[in-house]
């Protein structure tokens, strides 16, 4: 068996307006009690170099596991077959891949689309849009979550309610624009992640529309600086560090038994976040 480096890879598809650094601060302080440092890098959802830095993982060995927020849609079987193969272990995170038996840990994504479409509805939302994640697992199942919450309240899925937002605020503001263009009649917001919701606020104040009177908005993932905006943002509190934590504690296992880790699912759990973004019903 060779020496273990000590070292251990995340590899996120984004860093500055995303979860990911509460993850790495989750795993780290796992990691670190037992003796292990972390290594991030970032992919810039890019999947030709999410491959490229798993390629040179493999290559070098500089670490004894690997934590990846995938970005990949397809195709990425065969590097994942080729750490089992070389018995590094590795852990997926947020992302399920098709066809690659791993361990997960993540979240109930169709829940938490479901629960901020909810909490909407129980604002007195009855025209409710959705500015939509990446083509991903993620991105899926909350738009699911979204349209089943509709559902089960009578509600539709007008066409143009839905809009493709991909890569932070600057998406959000151009996804928003295009969705008051389209849509005016829209008096609730329910956006992929923080991120693309603050985004999405600048455009409606841009517009000279108050929030929440006019429309109301909900995020996910309870960034740090989400309650300090002009109008404070309504999220997901998704407990990114405690995801961290489960990864890094999976993959310790792994590590430390000389075996891949097992393909066992760790659901994280969330809450919905109220604040003056959405209408805050007084009782």
């Amino acid at each position: 068996m060779p020496e273990r480096a000590h070292l251990v890879g995340f590899i996120a598809p984004e860093w500055a307006e995303s979860h990911y650094p509460q993850v790495a601060q989750g795993a780290s302080r796992r990691l670190r009690a037992a003796g292990y440092t972390l290594l991030a890098a970032n992919s810039e959802s890019d999947p030709a170099a999410e491959l490229q830095a798993l390629q040179l993982l493999l290559e070098c060995r500089h670490v004894d596991g690997v934590i990846v927020a995938s970005c990949q849609s397809e195709g990425a079987k065969a590097i994942f077959d080729r750490l089992a193969g070389q018995r590094l272990p590795f852990v997926l995170l947020e992302r399920r891949l098709p066809d690659v038996r791993a361990a997960f840990v993540g979240w109930d994504d169709e829940a938490i689309g479901a629960a901020a479409t909810e909490h909407l509805i129980s604002r007195g939302c009855r025209h409710i849009a959705h500015l939509r994640g990446p083509a991903h697992s993620s991105g899926q199942r909350r738009f699911y979550g979204y349209a089943a919450a509709l559902a089960r309240a009578n509600l539709k899925v007008c066409p143009g309610y839905v809009v493709e937002a991909f890569g932070g605020s600057r998406s959000g503001y151009e996804a928003m624009k295009r969705l008051l263009t389209v849509s005016p009649r829209v008096d609730g917001v329910v956006c992929y992640d923080d991120a693309i919701a603050v985004g999405a606020v600048k455009a409606v104040l841009e517009a000279g529309l108050e929030i929440p009177y006019d429309l109301e908005i909900i995020g996910a993932g309870n960034l740090h600086y989400t309650d300090v905006l002009r109008v404070p943002l309504s999220t997901i509190e998704m407990n990114a560090a405690q995801a961290g934590e489960e990864a890094a504690g999976l993959l310790l296992a792994a590590i430390e038994g000389g075996i891949g880790p097992e393909p066992v699912s760790v659901v994280v759990p969330f809450e919905v976040i109220p604040r003056e973004s959405s209408r805050v019903i007084a009782v």
